[in-house]
């Protein structure tokens, strides 16, 4: 009897540090923030919410933004002739709501923002598309 009582003891400790497992792993899983994309067709200095990156002609992946409503403006670096300054022209200035959701800019060589909210996140990123993803365009 009494080793039916230890093993019943083991039996239920185990499980109980299985179930907490499992629920440390969907706490985590659920902690996920969202990803902003920025993907441009020229040199750009672009700045979000004050912070200024420069493009390439390449993506630009900014993370650690929070839900909230965001500005962003694009600049276009005009350093010609002989002078020693560079003179920056604002090209495009938009607002876009981030939510917990991905969102992707698209800047093409006129300057033109595009912006696309994904409300599923990062489901689609192998190359399928769900039927339930929708995209949202500001």
């Amino acid at each position: 009897m009494q080793d039916k009582t230890i093993k019943l003891y083991k039996m239920k400790k185990i499980f109980t540090m299985c179930l907490g497992l499992i629920l440390t792993a969907a706490v985590f899983a659920a902690d996920r923030k969202p990803d902003v994309t920025i993907i441009s067709a020229k040199k750009y200095e672009i700045v979000v919410d004050g912070r200024t990156y420069f493009s390439n002609n390449r993506m630009i992946n900014i993370e650690n933004l929070r839900s909230g409503r965001h500005t962003i403006q694009v600049y276009e670096m005009n350093n010609r002739g002989f002078s020693i300054f560079k003179r920056k022209q604002m090209v495009a200035s938009k607002s876009f709501q981030l939510r917990n959701n991905d969102v992707k800019i698209t800047i093409d060589r006129f300057g033109h923002l595009t912006i696309t909210e994904n409300r599923f996140g990062r489901d689609d990123r192998d190359g399928r598309n769900d039927r339930d993803s929708r995209d949202r365009r500001f």
